[in-house]
């Protein structure tokens, strides 16, 4: 899933509670309320559908790329 950062004017940074990277809400509306950035607020989706159907190629593969843009944009994964 690709996710275009749209950062609102004035709104606070915070860290993210997965990674550890600063962030800031990204106008979706919903990975703020969880304190995650976009990245790690996907991750945890598709860490949940894997968890409830079983992984498949196409999820794991998303999930690799995404831990990697983590790791790249220098957050830390548990």
């Amino acid at each position: 899933m690709t996710t275009a950062n749209r950062f609102q004017k004035g709104s606070g940074q915070y860290p993210c509670h997965c990674c550890g990277r600063q962030t800031r809400s990204t106008g979706r509306g919903d990975n703020e309320h969880n304190r995650a950035c976009a990245e790690c607020y996907d991750l945890s989706g598709i860490e949940n559908s894997i968890n409830d159907n079983g992984p498949s190629p196409e999820l794991l593969a998303e999930k690799a790329a995404l831990e990697a843009a983590i790791v790249a944009k220098g957050g830390k994964l548990a």
